[in-house]
């Protein structure tokens, strides 16, 4: 409000401004800024929108992104993308610098000229208008009026795009307008010093170094940081170094494949057993090559030691050339770089890929996890009720979950390549959170449910039995199937995100890794559910059992209602229609289970029933379980956590009461971004990941990136019981800024955004997208909840942590201590200023 209050007053004040600013106030805009559009064509399908703007007496236009406290509109383009067309990445703008105009942040252009660009993939095969809306505002001592304006750009259809070399040289051109922009910012900096003051200026002033053709002095135009190493475990680091290069400059990419390499280099240590090759991170490439890195480069590399008892002093060495000036640049001296490894910082990471061994027995643990899970959980009841009809004695029970483990397994493996390779390792997730997928498992296990509880009989068509071959129980073996197919169907609406993760991760090994993972994962569902297959066999073996056999049936169609429930609280989860509270959630248990134990005390039959003379010790005990169980929920209608079904009813927060009864909203401290919202024991959570970055930067803490949804069970869990506990809570709240992203979140994209392509191709559209993206393509991952500590440059400092390697909130509890004294680590690396000369 404030913001808006002081630009309306400025804008209202402009025409009393004093006399000598009056004279130089424009009667129109468009005397002291103007624009100029083209569109360049740089492939058969590709084009760049090319927006060039002239600023005349000191008049000046912002950029697209201000700070918090800016008064200023920031310039705004709406592409209205469609079918024609998409957008590849963002604006990108040129010469836009931070000031502090009297007390006032702003990152405006200041000089003669401004510069945006806009990437296009072209869909059309014909000729087509591009509309494009822009907003901008221009200032000097005072500010003219918001101006919105658009206009048709006509676009060439890929059947009429002809790429020639007419942009032969475009990247040094491009390059030298660059610098000639920041030449005019310098000069329009030193003309107004009184009035604005740069904010950015961690390196040597170098203001005079394109001025003349001579270089009689070495000058200081990159900032190298050299951190303490990274300790994955005893014998593996991670070295890292960062490049800061003033915006003048461009360093030469480490494998230009022409002219000048910048290179970086391990001296040789006997103590390195293997060093990989180095990844790097950059803010801006120059060429597509590409020829050279601007702004800022992180390198990152990974080492192994072969004697823990001796760890070494690792040296390296970095040799730098620059372009820029319309000259090139060497160092004077390589800059020799330290990395002493008893320095290290454990980065907390519980992961690792070295082993399909190792990936075999992760994923076969985790599939065990995974029966615990809502999704998987239910289909328990359906396969006794189900091979209790199938299985007439032990040896053919024994028989027939054989082949169901077997199906299990073979409909797990290929369903899991074919589906994540055809539709990308999303459309798991996807399944995970869709809602109208979660009302269909809804609907399906309330018939099932209902089945069981003795209303109809649920048979295979007669059709299918009778056309199959007339040998032994053939019809029988196509139901089983069916059953196997049945359960992988649905736990993929859990398990997907960590098949989808596998199959992401491995992508670069070819299949061997996401198979045996897969094959991991479904042999620890297969034994399980073999057993309970065989379990009715044994059952049926038993002399007279009588009627008992329908007893248990019934009590699982009981259970198997209550577990359709979750289902249905999915889908109102991701819709946010708050429909099935936890409230009502709980009360619809306590009436099924009410029910059930009023059926086990023999007070009321269903059909197929046998009468009961007298309780039996077996209906009497769990009896007494089900009673107490359901005076274990009742403290849950008012507040209770219930850990022991945590991730089954919505969370506390989900809720009629999320404060309690008689509790209050807690505020959101001053000054933390507008999608804070408070989550419990004094933690704040921030639902957008750039205000959260902005903010950890204000306040100097570390960014804990928190991938999660509202569907996600696993996440509740480790809010639950690992958020919660008293050694993680003060640390969470106290010292890192928490992220939270629901990657099934609903809402609508923002304009600026629409119009970019998920990781399976497909336009984005929700701001759930959005997120899912950024987890894919940055971390590698889908799985969720997925957590990840950033610093300010958005390295990541901690390795990921999830439910299944930090469950345990000890484990938890370390690796946050760990990344926030990387975090500190990061802020006292070693800086080394290399001086440069022109070549």
């Amino acid at each position: 409000m404030l913001k808006k209050l002081s630009l309306l007053i400025l804008i209202i004040l402009a025409p009393f401004a004093p006399l000598n600013a009056q004279d130089d106030m424009p009667s129109n805009v468009d005397e002291v800024i103007t624009w100029n559009f083209s569109v360049e064509y740089l492939s058969p399908n590709e084009a760049l929108i090319v927006m060039n703007v002239t600023q005349k007496n000191g008049w000046h236009i912002y950029a697209q992104v201000q700070p918090p406290d800016a008064i200023p509109l920031p310039t705004e383009f709406n592409y209205n993308v469609n079918s024609n067309f998409s957008l590849v990445g963002g604006t990108k703008e040129y010469g836009a610098k931070l000031y502090d105009n009297d007390g006032f942040p702003e990152k405006s252009f200041h000089g003669n000229s401004a510069k945006f660009e806009q990437k296009i993939k072209i869909n059309s095969k014909k000729d087509f208008k591009l509309k494009l809306e822009y907003s901008y505002m221009a200032c000097k001592s005072a500010c003219l009026p918001p101006e919105f304006r658009d206009i048709e750009l006509a676009i060439k259809g890929t059947d009429n795009i002809k790429v020639d070399d007419s942009n032969t040289g475009q990247i040094e051109e491009t390059l030298i307008e660059i610098i000639d922009m920041a030449e005019e910012a310098i000069e329009e900096e030193t003309d107004h010093a009184e009035e604005t003051t740069p904010l950015d200026s961690n390196l040597v002033n170098i203001l005079n170094t394109c001025e003349g053709s001579e270089y009689d002095e070495a000058f200081e135009p990159v900032l190298v940081k050299v951190f303490d190493p990274l300790r994955k475990d005893e014998k593996n680091y991670t070295l890292t170094v960062e490049i800061q290069i003033d915006s003048i400059f461009a360093m030469y990419a480490f494998d230009n494949p022409k002219g000048y390499k910048s290179v970086f280099t391990l001296r040789d240590n006997e103590q390195i057993s293997e060093a990989k090759p180095y990844r790097l991170e950059i803010k801006e490439n120059v060429g597509e090559s590409p020829t050279g890195y601007k702004y800022l480069v992180t390198l990152r590399q990974d080492i192994t030691i072969k004697d823990t008892a001796m760890v070494p002093t690792i040296m390296a060495d970095l040799d730098i050339y620059l372009m820029g000036c319309e000259n090139n640049f060497r160092n004077t001296e390589i800059s020799e770089l330290s990395f002493d490894l008893t320095t290290s910082v454990d980065n907390g990471e519980r992961t690792s890929k070295d082993s399909l061994w190792l990936i075999w027995l992760i994923a076969f643990l985790s599939g065990f996890i995974a029966l615990l899970t809502p999704c998987v959980f239910p289909m328990i009841p359906m396969t006794v009720s189900f091979f209790t009809k199938q299985s007439k004695t032990k040896s053919e029970g024994i028989r027939k979950a054989i082949f169901y483990a077997i199906s299990i397994i073979l409909i797990y493996v290929i369903l899991g390549v074919l589906v994540t390779a055809i539709a990308g390792p999303t459309i798991l997730n996807d399944m995970a959170t869709n809602p109208w997928v979660n009302l269909v498992f809804f609907i399906m296990f309330v018939i099932f449910a209902i089945s069981f509880l003795g209303a109809f009989e649920i048979t295979l068509p007669a059709s299918w039995v009778n056309k199959a071959d007339k040998q032994a129980d053939r019809g029988g073996l196509i139901g089983i199937f069916f059953m196997a197919f049945t359960l992988a169907l649905v736990s993929f609406s859990c398990t997907g995100p960590i098949v989808g993760t596998v199959l992401v991760q491995s992508a670069e090994g070819g299949l061997s890794g996401p198979i045996v993972a897969i094959l991991g994962f479904s042999m620890a569902l297969a034994l399980p559910f073999g057993l309970f297959a065989a379990f009715p066999g044994w059952l049926n073996s038993l002399p007279s059992s009588g009627g008992w056999l329908n007893t248990v049936k019934v009590v699982l169609g009981f259970i198997e209602l209550a577990l359709a429930l979750k289902f249905l609280s999915n889908a109102d989860l991701v819709l946010q229609l708050h429909m099935i509270e936890r409230e009502l959630f709980l009360g619809i248990w306590i009436g099924i289970f009410i029910v059930l134990f009023i059926y086990l005390l023999g007070k009321m039959q269903l059909p197929h029933d046998s009468p009961v003379d007298k309780l039996s010790v077996g209906r009497g005990l769990f009896a007494t379980i089900v009673i107490g169980f359901i005076i274990y929920l009742i403290p849950g209608m008012f507040g209770a956590p219930l850990k022991l079904i945590s991730g089954f009813p919505p969370p506390l927060t989900y809720s009629e009461s999320p404060y309690g009864i008689q509790g209050h909203a807690p505020e959101i401290p001053e000054g933390w971004p507008a999608s804070t919202h408070a989550h419990g024991h004094g933690i704040y959570t921030v639902r957008d990941y750039y205000e959260a970055l902005e903010y950890a930067k204000e306040v100097d803490k570390p960014l804990l990136l928190d991938f999660t949804g509202w569907a996600c069970v696993n996440c509740r869990k480790m809010e639950e019981y690992v958020w919660a506990d008293p050694k993680v809570a003060p640390l969470m709240a106290e010292d890192f800024v928490v992220a939270s992203l629901y990657v099934d979140e609903r809402s609508a994209l923002p304009k600026q955004y629409q119009g970019e392509l998920k990781a399976n191709g497909d336009p984005m559209q929700t701001v759930g997208d959005k997120w899912m993206k950024m987890e894919i393509e940055r971390y590698g991952e889908v799985t969720q909840p997925l957590y990840i500590i950033l610093d300010h440059k958005e390295n990541n400092i901690s390795g990921k942590a999830n439910y299944q390697t930090h469950a345990d909130a000890d484990l938890f509890k370390e690796w946050l201590e760990n990344a926030k004294k990387q975090f500190e680590a990061s802020k006292n690396a070693t800086i080394i200023k290399p001086a440069f000369v022109v070549l």
